[in-house]
């Protein structure tokens, strides 16, 4: 994956009494990495009844395979209920995830590059 490092500080200036004071935080560094997207839909904007479907699809644009990828993916389980029969990779039905207080985690095969996968799955209403 093409990637470019990032490197930042803050420095704050002011007064310190009646003398000037200058200092600046220590250097972060952040990697940025480019050709990986991800895009969350629903099937619906205005949800009444029945259920109503989420689809997360992962693109990998970069020269790189990306491996070892996990979907996590927070639901309001005061409001919705997972339909574990729902979940599905590339249209496939899948047993790799976990669900556990609320925190649905979808296990994903390899993406080679320019490759992407693409997950559904159901929530109804509580």
């Amino acid at each position: 994956m093409a990637s470019t490092t990032l490197t930042n500080f803050a420095s704050v200036s002011g007064l310190y009494g009646l003398l000037p004071a200058t200092t600046s935080s220590l250097a972060i560094t952040t990697e940025i990495i480019t050709g990986l997207t991800v895009v969350k839909t629903a099937d619906k904007e205005v949800w009444v009844d029945g259920p109503l479907m989420y689809t997360i699809t992962v693109n990998n644009a970069a020269d790189e395979a990306f491996t070892n990828v996990k979907i996590t993916d927070l639901l309001d389980i005061l409001a919705v209920t997972l339909d574990t029969d729902s979940i599905m990779i590339d249209g496939v039905a899948t047993t790799d995830y976990t669900f556990i207080a609320g925190l649905l985690t979808v296990n994903l095969p390899d993406l080679a590059a320019s490759g992407k996968a693409v997950v559904t799955f159901q929530v109804l209403q509580v």
